[in-house]
């Protein structure tokens, strides 16, 4: 059977000052009249039940996910002690799976992303779902046909082509993975884009729940030694105390450093659906239409004289927002908090957060 598994435990620290410690991103309306979180649910419906989806987020954020997504058991919320990164959370997650489900399939899927249409990304996942099925062996991951140069993503360098089964209405192809990418500098993500087989790194991935868990002994046995740790306990009275203690003594890792550059056996599916994954507030240019100046104003009530290249963003209606003979800004206007920034410098809001806690101004984190 298929499982899903919403990582909604990040931070979202560039979206500051809307997203915050205990409302970042996901749980925010960023796209549309349904946060990220709820989003990310929706569009699972008519594959996944809602007894076979997990959301794995923090301990800090487990009661305001559930509120969100009140339609789910409260077993649903895979609470993590702390941040240990994806390839910790996701193995907890597999750990789950697998006492219910020994042939468990996984879709793991981040929150915190922008995915259209439905059906497009629902037949993308049946399509992973029947290669793993092909071979319990695979690790299946999205890539995405890359617009533009971007430095923001990861790349993955598609091998050969995977013929063995058909694929979903439009989707690119299924390729075998030559190589992983960490985020390029200018030059090398236009090499990049000009070759043609290299796809921005979606970070959705499609396994068996014990495959991913051998990968991890195979590679990560530490980590996986944690994870039995867990896993044993997990019918004991002392539980939390034992997943507090192991989960906190696992080193952070990503789960494309610990498995998916070091496996053989993976593959990209080209999605066949839009993506985004709202890293910034420029997302918002290309989640909305800029205007004839090439703002985007998300604001109910704004002014804009001799102004190009902006965004703006205020979510309470009798605020004004008037912008005069600026460019290239970004413009997030909050109750408590007011950002102003030059949008190609969008890395350096993390700054904004050191500096911040530097200060001890911790109600604005």
């Amino acid at each position: 059977m298929l499982y899903a598994v919403i990582m909604a435990g990040g931070s979202g620290t560039r979206l500051w000052p809307e997203s915050r410690s205990q409302q970042p991103k996901q749980l925010l309306k960023i796209q549309g009249e349904r946060t990220m979180l709820q989003q990310a649910v929706d569009r699972l419906g008519g594959l996944v039940p809602p007894e076979r989806i997990l959301i794995a987020t923090t301990e800090s954020l487990a009661g305001r996910a559930h509120e969100q997504v009140s339609q789910l058991p409260r077993e649903a919320i895979l609470a993590e002690p702390c941040p240990r990164n994806t390839a910790p959370c996701i193995g907890l997650a597999a750990i789950r799976i697998l006492r219910e489900d020994s042939e468990g399939t996984m879709a793991v899927l981040p929150a915190d992303q922008v995915i259209e249409p439905g059906d497009r990304f629902r037949e993308g996942l049946r399509l992973a779902e029947r290669l793993v099925e092909q071979d319990p062996q695979r690790l299946i991951t999205f890539g995405i046909r890359p617009t533009y140069a971007s430095q923001s993503f990861g790349y993955i360098e598609a091998g050969g082509r995977l013929e063995a089964l058909e694929t979903a209405p439009g989707t690119g192809g299924v390729h075998h993975v030559a190589r992983f990418h960490e985020k390029p500098d200018g030059e090398t993500a236009a090499k990049y884009l000009a070759a043609g087989n290299f796809l921005w790194n979606a970070g959705i991935f499609v396994w068996k729940a014990r495959t991913v868990m051998e990968a991890l002994a195979r590679y990560e046995p530490a980590l996986h030694a944690h994870l039995m740790a867990i896993a044993a306990a997990a019918d004991r009275a002392d539980f939390h105390d034992v997943l507090h203690r192991e989960f906190a003594a696992i080193d952070k890792i990503s789960i494309d450093y610990a498995v998916m550059e070091r496996a053989s056996k993976v593959v990209v599916i080209e999605a066949p659906f839009d993506w985004d994954d709202v890293g910034s507030w420029r997302a918002l240019e290309r989640l909305r239409r800029p205007d004839t100046n090439g703002n985007v104003l998300d604001a109910a009530r704004s002014i804009e004289i001799a102004t190009t290249g902006t965004i703006a963003r205020c979510g309470d209606p009798n605020h004004a927002v008037v912008l005069v003979g600026v460019k290239d800004l970004v413009v997030v206007v909050t109750p408590d908090a007011t950002l102003v920034a030059d949008k190609n410098s969008e890395e350096s809001i993390r700054q904004v957060i050191e500096q911040l806690k530097a200060r001890g101004w911790t109600e604005y984190l």
